[in-house]
């Protein structure tokens, strides 16, 4: 029988700022829950991620690009190599990444 996992119960335990929960794993990529909370320095991936947010507001900045805010509902997925930043008052947010990138950041200047 398929697990079941909760969201609610991951988000309850998720207090400190960029802390994630694996919320579940289909092939290489997975789900992760993390609460967002303040600025998240600029930095690049090798691959794409998706941002969904399920609480509160996010704002996405780009290096190149106009920044973006994405409020509960609203999903953006940065391209690999985009380099980006992120700040939030609070938020619960919803990342679909492949696994290998948590822990894999470039930060950049």
């Amino acid at each position: 029988m398929p697990d079941k996992t909760s969201i609610d119960e991951l988000a309850a335990v998720l207090t400190a700022p960029y802390t994630h929960l694996e919320l579940g794993q289909v092939n290489d990529h997975a789900a992760y829950v993390l609460h967002f909370q303040g600025e998240f320095p600029f930095h690049h991936h090798t691959q794409d991620e998706m941002y969904i947010v399920l609480e509160g507001e996010v704002r996405l900045e780009f290096r190149n690009q106009p920044s973006v805010t994405l409020k509960r509902n609203e999903c953006c997925v940065v391209r690999a190599y985009t380099t980006h930043s992120s700040d939030s008052e609070g938020a619960l947010v919803l990342m679909f990444k492949p696994k290998e990138m948590f822990g894999n950041i470039t930060e950049s200047d």
